[in-house]
């Protein structure tokens, strides 16, 4: 049971802007169950697995329209700058692309700062404080109107930034690329679409490259319901968080990071 509740809390904290690494510790502590990383690993890609399905005319557009302008570019038929500039897919691909290599290189350098926070509560306290800064600053500036066409390059590498900062447990990554994309001006509904896809190759990523150690686990029921449950409440979240950012501020969800924020910082001092 115990891991059927971290499955659950994980697939809604995973894309709700609260930080499922932060919760993920705080639940571990609180029912007392070891921190595992096979643990984690499966109820991430079971969490990935909700985001391809969600997205996947997004994804099979991408893919396509992504060898369509590489195939235009080789018959000579467009240039690359025009097939950037004229292929929205093919655009989306690249930006995604660069906002991935981004993390993947401040993820890589940093990756020993990183993990020793995982070891910290006040740590994870200090992060949910800040993801509900970053959301209230996001909220407070005018409503952007960019889309797919109107994104720069720019735009992408401050995304990729935030969600490497966005490793820190307690700093959630949803919050602090929809807060990013929100501050450059993108309208919401891609802001939270741009944060989604570009959760799967570096949710992916990590994945693969830690896989071998799902294989050393003794028993898979604990990972099998975990991936389970994570599943479920990881696409319902997706939904809801669609639902509720293109319909109003997220501001509660700011709120809710500063008093979760404080009650952890007081456990973690008292």
């Amino acid at each position: 049971m115990k891991y059927v509740i971290l499955g659950l809390i994980q697939g809604l904290t995973e894309f709700l802007p609260v930080s499922s690494s932060g919760h993920l510790v705080i639940f571990q502590k609180l029912l007392n169950v070891p921190s595992s990383i096979p643990f984690d690993i499966t109820v991430h890609l079971a969490t990935l697995l909700a985001v391809i399905i969600y997205f996947r005319r997004d994804l099979i557009e991408i893919i396509k329209q992504f060898f369509i302008g590489f195939f235009k570019i080789f018959r000579r038929e467009i240039g690359f700058i025009e097939a950037y500039n004229s292929i929205e897919y093919f655009r989306l691909a690249w930006l995604l692309l660069l906002a991935t290599v981004v993390t993947a290189a401040i993820g890589l350098k940093f990756s020993d700062f990183f993990e020793n926070l995982f070891s910290s509560t006040k740590a994870v306290g200090f992060f949910l404080i800040l993801t509900g800064i970053l959301i209230f600053i996001a909220e407070a500036f005018p409503k952007g109107s960019k889309d797919i066409g109107k994104m720069s390059l720019w735009d992408s590498f401050v995304i990729g930034l935030a969600q490497a900062a966005a490793i820190a447990p307690g700093l959630s990554r949803s919050g602090a690329t929809v807060s990013a994309s929100l501050m450059r001006g993108l309208n919401r509904e891609l802001a939270a679409r741009f944060s989604f896809l570009l959760s799967i190759p570096i949710i992916l990523g990590a994945g693969i490259f830690e896989m071998k150690k799902i294989a050393e686990v003794e028993s898979l029921w604990p990972l099998l319901l975990g991936a389970v449950s994570a599943f479920i409440s990881g696409f319902f979240a997706i939904k809801i968080f669609m639902s509720i950012i293109q319909r109003t501020s997220i501001r509660a969800f700011a709120y809710y990071c500063f008093a979760a924020g404080v009650l952890v910082m007081a456990f973690a001092l008292f």
